[in-house]
C-alpha cells in the first residue's frame, strides 16, 4: 500500500526535478514553473483521494463500493473542474502550460490508479 504512495510521490518528484532543472537552466519561465507545480499538486491530491476512497470502500459491500468509487469519481471530477476554472480565470499563469501539464499528470495518475486497483485486488486474494 505504502509502496503505491511512494511510486506516485517518486513520479511527481522526478517530474518536478526535471521541471526545476529546466527552470534553473532558464529554458522555461517562472510562470511556466508555477503553472506546472500547481497542476502537479492538484493532481497529486486527486490521486491520493482516489486511492483513499478505494481503500475505504474495498472491504465494504458492493453498493458502498460503488457509491464511494463512482460517487467519489464524480465529486473529484467536479472539484477538479471548479479548481481548474478558478485557476485559469484568476491566477496569472501560463494557461497552455497549465492545461498541458495538468492533463499529462491527470492521465498518468489515472493509469497508475488502474494499476493500483489491479495490484490491490490481486494481493487481497492471497
Amino acid at each position: 500500500m505504502k509502496s503505491f504512495y511512494k511510486q506516485i510521490v517518486y513520479l511527481y518528484l522526478s517530474t518536478f526535478l526535471i521541471i526545476a532543472i529546466l527552470y534553473f537552466t532558464q529554458i522555461i519561465s517562472p510562470t511556466f514553473l508555477f503553472s506546472a507545480v500547481l497542476a502537479g499538486i492538484i493532481n497529486l491530491i486527486n490521486a491520493f483521494a482516489a486511492v483513499k476512497l478505494f481503500q475505504i470502500s474495498y472491504k465494504k459491500g458492493g453498493s458502498s463500493f460503488m457509491i464511494y468509487n463512482l460517487g467519489g469519481l464524480g465529486i473529484r471530477l467536479f472539484g477538479l473542474l471548479i479548481i481548474f476554472l478558478l485557476i485559469i480565470k484568476f491566477l496569472n499563469i501560463d494557461e497552455y502550460a497549465f492545461i498541458f501539464i495538468f492533463f499529462l499528470f491527470y492521465f498518468i495518475s489515472l493509469i497508475l490508479e488502474v494499476f493500483f486497483y489491479i495490484k490491490y485486488k490481486e494481493n487481497s486474494k492471497i
